[in-house]
């Protein structure tokens, strides 16, 4: 999770999870690197939602085959460099609160 906090990464490649074994099929989604942002003076990342063509899960499939470079949902990390384990967690607390709140609708 420090990563995401670090606001490393390249737009367009993934941030989260690791593409490794079976987590694109059992998690069903992943979160891509976006532009960086800069609100109130301060940087962010940007990480959008996107889902698995080869998920488990048959709903979250066939959405995925039909775009799986669809954004679903947005957050944006400010980034820290060094940050403290509470600051990590407030981040990601705050990253799924965003993912939460920002999801697009149809």
């Amino acid at each position: 999770m420090t990563k995401l906090v670090s606001g490393n990464g390249t737009p367009g490649e993934r941030a989260a999870p690791t593409k490794s074994g079976t987590n694109d099929s059992k998690i069903g989604s992943r979160l891509d690197v976006g532009a960086l942002v800069k609100k109130d003076g301060k940087e962010y990342r940007r990480y959008y939602l996107q889902l698995n063509i080869n998920a488990e899960n048959s709903t979250i499939r066939k959405e995925a085959q039909q775009d799986s470079h669809r954004n679903l949902s947005f957050a944006d990390v400010e980034i820290k460099q060094n940050p403290t384990d509470a600051e990590t967690e407030a981040a990601v607390e705050s990253l799924f609160d965003d993912l939460s709140n920002n999801v697009e609708a149809d």
